[in-house]
Order: C-alpha cells, then sequence, then structure tokens
C-alpha cells in the first residue's frame, strides 16, 4: 500500500500531513490521510463522503475517501477552478466523520484538465481545445504495475515516435486480482472478492504519466459472457459491482485524463437497464466528469443515455464515420469503439492493413472527430499490446498535420471540393482526396493573400508550401505526383480559445 504515496510523489501531487494551509495546482490531485484503528468491518465497504466547497459558494464537489491498506484511508481532491476550497466529511464511522480541511488551488496556465464534450467533440478542459482521440491498444495492469520506466518508454514509443495520443488498456477480472487480468470469473475464487489495489496503483501511475505527457487513456471495465469478463458471476450492479464502482470513482474519479468503456460484446450480456443503472450510479459517485460509454452493434446503441455514442463497426468508411457523428448522435463525440487491427488470417472481414490504417486515421479525422483504437498484432508482444508500426511515419505525419488545426469550431462542408472539407469557416480550409494528383477547391471567404501548404499523406511529415492560390472559387491544387493528399488553405495555428 505504500507504493500509493510513491507513485503520487514522483509525479509530484501528493501531499501529506495537516489538512489545513495545502496549496496544489489546478488538474493535479491533492490528498489528505487518515488513520482509522477502530474500524473492524470489511474496509471497502466503509462509506465516508468529503464535500469540497469554493470559497464563493458557486461550485461544489462531492467524493469518497477511499481504503489504502493499514487502517489508512486517503480522501482525494483536484482542484476545477483556483482560489481557496474547503470540505467536510460525513461517515457513520465516527473517526472519519466530521473532519475539516482546506486547500488553495492555484491556476495552471497550459495544462489541461478532464476530458469534455465541446459539441459532438472530444475535448479538454483547462485548455478548452478539441482533439480526436486516437488510442493505440495496451498491455494489462499486471503488466505495467510498478514499472514506471517501461510506461515512459511506451509513452516515447506511441506518443512521440508515431504520433498516437492515448492508450487502451483492459482490466477485466484484474479488478479484483492484478494476476487474473486475462481470467475469467471462474478464476476468481471469492464469491465477494474486494477491489485489488494494485490494479489501480497501477491504473493511477499509467493515467498520470499519460496526462502529464498530454495524452489520455480509455479503460474497458469488461468483456464478453462467452469467455466469462463480466460481473454476472456476482450480479451486474450487485453488490460486489457496486462495491467496485465506488472505489473506482473515490479512487480514479478525482484523476484527469480518462475515460471508460463498458467492455466489448455487450450484446451477449449487458441490457439497457444494466448500462442505465451503471452509468446513474458511476455518476452519483464520480465528484469529476468521466465519458462512461458503452459499444452496441452496428450503428444502434444499446443505451442512449450514456456520455458518448459507442459503435463496434468493421472497417468504418468515411461515411460511415460521418453517418455515426452527423446523423446517429449528432449532440456527443462518438467512438468507433473496435480494435482495428492488422493481422494475418485471423478474421479476414475484417482485420486491416497499413494502408486502412493511415487512412482510417484521415477518416476519423476529416469526419470531424471520432474516436478510434489501434493495434499491429504482426509478431506483437505476447502481453496483448500493439507491435510498433512499419509505417509509424505515416501515423506521426497525420499526428503533426493536425496539430494546431483541428478545432471545436470545425464543419464539413464537402461542396468545397472534389475530395473531402473540412472547414473553420472564413478562417480555415482542410482539403482532402485519396490516389490523386489534383484537388479542386473553392476557396471563397478566406482571406487574401492565400496562405496554402500540401502534405503526402503517405510520406514522412514535409510540408510543400503553395502558391498562386486566391480566395474565390475553381482554384486547384496540382500535386507533383500521385498519392492521398492533404491541403490546409488559410490561417495555419489556429489561436486556442481560452
Amino acid at each position: 500500500m505504500k507504493y500509493i504515496g510513491l507513485i503520487m510523489l514522483a509525479l509530484g501531487y501528493l501531499q501529506v500531513g495537516a489538512t489545513n494551509g495545502r496549496v496544489a495546482k489546478q488538474w493535479e490531485p491533492v490528498e489528505w490521510r487518515f488513520e482509522n484503528p477502530t474500524w473492524d468491518g470489511d474496509p471497502f465497504d466503509l462509506i465516508a463522503k468529503a464535500t469540497f466547497r469554493h470559497k464563493d459558494g458557486k461550485d461544489k464537489i462531492d467524493t469518497e475517501l477511499f481504503y489504502a491498506g493499514e487502517k489508512t484511508w486517503i480522501l482525494r481532491f483536484t482542484g476545477t477552478r483556483s482560489g481557496r476550497w474547503e470540505f467536510a466529511t460525513a461517515s457513520k464511522d465516527p473517526e472519519l466523520a466530521g473532519l475539516k480541511g482546506e486547500v488553495t488551488i492555484e491556476a495552471n496556465p497550459g495544462v489541461a484538465g478532464f476530458v469534455t464534450a465541446l459539441g459532438n467533440k472530444w475535448g479538454r478542459l483547462g485548455v478548452d481545445e478539441a482533439f480526436v482521440p486516437q488510442y493505440v491498444s495496451y498491455c494489462a495492469p499486471v503488466d505495467y504495475y510498478n514499472k514506471p520506466d517501461k510506461i515512459d518508454q511506451d509513452i516515447k514509443t506511441w506518443f512521440a515516435d508515431h504520433g498516437f495520443n492515448g492508450l487502451h488498456t483492459f482490466v477485466g477480472m484484474a479488478w479484483f486480482d492484478i494476476n487474473q487480468g486475462r481470467g475469467s470469473y471462474r478464476d476468481i475464487p471469492s464469491d465477494d472478492p474486494d477491489p485489488d489495489p494494485r490494479t489501480f496503483q497501477a491504473l493511477e501511475l499509467l493515467i498520470t504519466k499519460v496526462h502529464k505527457a498530454g495524452g489520455v487513456v480509455h479503460i474497458w471495465v469488461w468483456g464478453d459472457e462467452q469467455r466469462k469478463i463480466t460481473p454476472v458471476r456476482w450480479g451486474v450492479n450487485g453488490r460486489v459491482d457496486q462495491r467496485l464502482q465506488r472505489y473506482i470513482c473515490a479512487r480514479l474519479g478525482p484523476v484527469p485524463g480518462w475515460s471508460m468503456g463498458y467492455g466489448f460484446d455487450l450484446q451477449e450480456w449487458a441490457g439497457r437497464e444494466n448500462l442505465r443503472l451503471w452509468h446513474q450510479y458511476m455518476h452519483e459517485n464520480l465528484g469529476w466528469f468521466h465519458f462512461l460509454g458503452g459499444r452496441a452493434p452496428g450503428l444502434e446503441q444499446i443505451y442512449d443515455g450514456l456520455d458518448y455514442s459507442s459503435y463496434q463497426q468493421w472497417r468504418p468508411t468515411y461515411d460511415t464515420y460521418v453517418e455515426a457523428l452527423e446523423k446517429r448522435s449528432p449532440n456527443k463525440p462518438s467512438f468507433m469503439e473496435d480494435r482495428f487491427r492488422v493481422r494475418i488470417n485471423v478474421y479476414p472481414e475484417k482485420d486491416y492493413d497499413l494502408d486502412m490504417t493511415r487512412r482510417g486515421l484521415w477518416h476519423s479525422t476529416m469526419a470531424g472527430g471520432v474516436a478510434n483504437i489501434w493495434a499491429y498484432l504482426i509478431d506483437a508482444p505476447k502481453d496483448g499490446s500493439s507491435a510498433t508500426y512499419p509505417n509509424k511515419e505515416q501515423i506521426r505525419s497525420h499526428a503533426r498535420f493536425w496539430k494546431n488545426r483541428f478545432s471545436r469550431e470545425m464543419v464539413r462542408n464537402n461542396a468545397r471540393t472534389d475530395g473531402v472539407c473540412l472547414e473553420v469557416p472564413a478562417q480555415l480550409c482542410i482539403f482532402y482526396k485519396e490516389d490523386t494528383d489534383s484537388i479542386r477547391m473553392d476557396l471563397a471567404g478566406l482571406k487574401n493573400p492565400v496562405k496554402a501548404v500540401a502534405v503526402d499523406t503517405k510520406a514522412e511529415y514535409r510540408e510543400i508550401p503553395l502558391s498562386d492560390l486566391k480566395a474565390e472559387a475553381g482554384q486547384v491544387f496540382k500535386a507533383p505526383h500521385k498519392s492521398d493528399w492533404a491541403v490546409a488553405v488559410g490561417e495555419q495555428n489556429l489561436p486556442r480559445r481560452r
């Protein structure tokens, strides 16, 4: 249990000691430890709640303390606004009731906070930026537990070397035993299991390091019933399940930078009411908003009250991404939550190749910003994570092109082109077309002189400056060779809203 403190100290935001006079940065968790030597029951069933109030009285955050081992409970808090926050606890246990304290939150400009919705786009609080989550399949908690150096190297591999911006991790039975993340509920001996703190230590370490690197983590809670990777044995949303849910909320709720999907192949076991109750109970106990979703086959939803729309699609096209984002659920972010995996003769009708991967990145972005999970599984590690992509320069080119270009104001306007177009009206147009040596562009409404660059999406990132374009219809980009081309016309580095 002492490793909890090592994790947070290594990341620079564990604070212990007296309850008053604390100072912490916005979007960075702060903690208080409380001893409770007289407790004599299951410590995971002890409920102690804290209410934080901002000094101006306008904001209130409710959260729970969580058990940290050795008769110790931790209260964790993340300030969403600068200024002084005060808290008081309530519990049927006298040692954890009536505790009070305060913390002063300092502004932390330029640091991203919790993942949020910006219309139907994914966004980040703090920086108020829209982004397109492009996750790569990562390993299970046991594989990165107590391995900060591994996580650091993997962040470099996937973020800097490839250009992905998120890691996807599956938990399953590791919620109850970190060593059973690839097992089923038959591998858990207890009929009344408690959460395994080691799994949470691993997740905390992963999420906080990824967040510090500017990325996000997506967690799958469960799997399918065919392989018994569900809570069905103990009752869906029953005593064991909701004990786990409360622990997730208390321990991971204050940590920014993650979202959560209920699992895969949910149609085998999780109906509308199961998802509704899970979503409701989690948000009743989460002091901070985190996206909760559950994928459904096709373009329908099992329960449409979740925080993002999640679909299980095989090889979605550009048009499929557009339909999901703009027609099926136009008021919330969308996620193609299957894993798009490069494999050989595993599922020939659904698996990807390298060209499909590259084009999928562009299609999901040009459609308006739909999240995906990617993996290259040829000669991949045995831990289930992706191997490095042979065409990582193409993935990296996609990321470099969109840095400081994708924004919350972007809308589709394919009437401008014989390819596809995303635009920030009167400021920026992005054109994309495949297997071509030219793109027709209507640039009416932009400002003269027109600034424009072209990028060959099949190559290492290189901007080709374009001249002689005018802010009017009838413009043509003539490429030096046939390829899949992207052209940015207008303001090349849009100012970020604050």
